[in-house]
């Protein structure tokens, strides 16, 4: 299991999951919009979902690799990290989610998105790191173009989403793509 860093930025800590965690989990529940734009079915799942859900999420994410919580003045706001690690390839697939939607367009998501490019290129020295997106989040898309990602293509129609069908965009950023700015910090 590869253990993460420590990574503060200047709103958020990126850490790993404790298990005070489950707390906050609990108290914010499972918001219709974020399930929304994650590709899920609101009207399927309970919006409070009881403290079982939540300690068997804790199970599950405490032994993930990379993967962190995003933590905003000692709480759990949401997760980020990368999966699909290929080392033949040199990638890795970037995901995020911030479960409060009240911290949404605060600047929160490109905060955390620049620190894991950092990481991504940076540390693990990986030549690609990409991501999958639904179409209509555009919250999401200007976030990571922001953040240098360009559209390589679209999945036509690939989720099937509350009786509807919607695309996916995939976006990508190279390592020479990749523009540490001001926004960069170090890992600890």
């Amino acid at each position: 299991m590869e253990t993460v860093p420590t990574i503060q930025g200047k709103q958020i800590t990126l850490r790993k999951i404790q298990e005070k965690d489950v707390d906050d989990r609990l108290v914010l529940g499972r918001h219709h919009e974020f399930i929304h734009m994650c590709g899920g079915e609101t009207l399927t799942e309970p919006e409070y979902p009881n403290r079982d859900t939540w300690v068997n999420w804790y199970n599950s994410a405490k032994t993930a690799d990379y993967s962190w919580i995003i933590d905003l003045n000692g709480h759990c706001i949401g997760t980020a990290g990368f999966h699909h690690i290929s080392v033949e390839d040199n990638s890795a697939t970037y995901r995020i989610g911030i479960f409060d939607v009240q911290k949404h367009s605060k600047g929160i998501g490109t905060e955390v998105t620049r620190l894991l490019l950092e990481y991504g290129f940076k540390i693990k020295k990986w030549h690609r790191i990409d991501l999958k997106v639904l179409e209509y989040n555009h919250r999401a898309i200007r976030c990571y173009e922001k953040c240098g990602f360009k559209k390589d293509g679209i999945l036509r129609e690939s989720a099937f989403i509350e009786g509807k069908y919607y695309s996916d965009i995939i976006m990508s950023i190279l390592d020479y793509e990749y523009d540490c700015d001001s926004s960069c910090l170090s890992c600890n």
